[in-house]
């Protein structure tokens, strides 16, 4: 899930826009479109002057599939977090560079706030993108979350900088317009490829498919076009430096929306311990507790206001099961529910979540299964 990349690997990657093949390239208006702002650049600064004397510097991204890459790009040095790091390494070669790559593929900013501790502040990074404006819908439950994510970032005591990058679908649209309000009640960087890009395919100067591999998936050339949009935001506070005075930081404002996921637990693979369990069993590799068996029953324990849950099922298994929070009436538990809060507004304090699979399955059906390898929640703190 996390892919870090050596400095030496780092150096070798050229950062013009002549590293790919395709015609498409970096004009001057198409970086001016994708600036959305330059925000407060305090730390931003205090990164770059890092790099320069020769320190450490930790390079991040959460997101989904896009910040993954996976089979849209064909080299793993070409995906924007790692040209991002590549910047650093090539401008200041006394400091030790490193990547951390934390995009899981379909999930959204729900899932990030849970995972952030874990999978990215974790490392110490000192500059974090955050990348979630395709996997988010465009809704004020979406944008509460992702508040979660920035809050979660801007209050470590590390000073962790962060920029917003926003990409899009085939049909341009995002849910940038939510997470620009965010950015600029928390003065934040914020680049976007969509408000770049997009004028260029819908006049024919460009074709979507020299930077996409798929109707979502920017591909190896799409990646580098967006890392140059990055670069341009580094160059640019870089170049401050010798203007005066560094922009002093602002203080964490209050809430745009709410706190709620600010603060959030979250157990996963080998660290998912149930509470009681029936006829449920561990996958031999450890990491899920999974269960075929008509009545058989699993409960956990949490804490917070939000419950989410991280599950797969079989296909044609999810109508056998049901989940119930508190000996609550049992709901159907839907096979796309981990894209969501599984329940909210919850009293706060200790909760308990009931699993149950209820009902046989049909005559000559395959023995599906129900996967568990999460639960996490928020709110606790309030």
């Amino acid at each position: 899930m996390k892919s870090r990349i050596s400095l030496q690997a780092m150096l070798c990657i050229a950062l013009s826009c002549s590293a790919f093949g395709g015609e498409a390239s970096t004009t001057d208006l198409i970086r001016q479109r994708g600036l959305v702002s330059l925000g407060n650049t305090a730390r931003l600064q205090a990164v770059i002057e890092k790099a320069r004397r020769g320190e450490p510097i930790t390079v991040a991204a959460i997101g989904g599939s896009i910040t993954a890459g996976g089979a849209a790009t064909k080299d793993a040095k070409n995906r924007y977090v790692n040209r991002l790091a590549a910047w650093f390494a090539k401008n200041f070669p006394k400091a030790k560079v490193r990547a951390v790559n934390a995009g899981i593929g379909g999930t959204n900013s729900y899932y990030g706030a849970m995972r952030l501790q874990a999978d990215v502040l974790v490392h110490k990074p000192d500059l974090v993108v955050v990348e979630y404006a395709v996997n988010n819908m465009s809704d004020r439950g979406f944008a509460e979350s992702y508040e979660g994510v920035l809050r979660q970032i801007l209050r470590d005591p590390q000073k962790i900088a962060v920029i917003e990058l926003f990409f899009m679908h085939k049909d341009g649209e995002n849910a940038q317009t939510w997470q620009e309000m965010l950015g600029r009640h928390y003065q934040l960087p914020m680049v976007s490829f969509r408000d770049a890009w997009w004028p260029e395919f819908t006049a024919g100067r460009a074709a979507w498919e020299d930077l996409y591999a798929d109707v979502v998936h920017p591909n190896d050339t799409g990646h580098i076009l967006a890392s140059e949009l990055l670069i341009a935001v580094l160059e640019q506070v870089n170049g401050q430096r010798s203007s005066g005075q560094p922009a002093p930081e602002p203080q964490l404002p209050s809430p745009a929306i709410s706190e709620l996921f600010a603060d959030c637990a979250f157990s996963q693979y080998q660290a998912l311990k149930p509470a009681q369990q029936s006829g449920w069993s561990q996958s031999a590799d450890g990491k899920r507790w999974e269960s075929a068996a008509t009545g058989s029953s699993i409960e956990f324990d949490f804490t917070g206001r939000v419950l989410f849950l991280g599950f797969d099922v079989d296909k044609g298994f999810g109508s056998r099961v049901t989940f119930s929070v508190d000996r609550g009436a049992p709901q159907a538990l839907k096979p796309d529910a981990h894209r969501r809060p599984l329940a909210r507004d919850l009293a706060p304090g200790k909760h308990r979540l009931r699993i149950e699979v209820s009902g046989a399955p049909a005559a000559g059906a395959p023995t599906d299964k129900i996967h568990i390898w999460a639960i996490g929640s928020a709110g606790f703190a309030q």
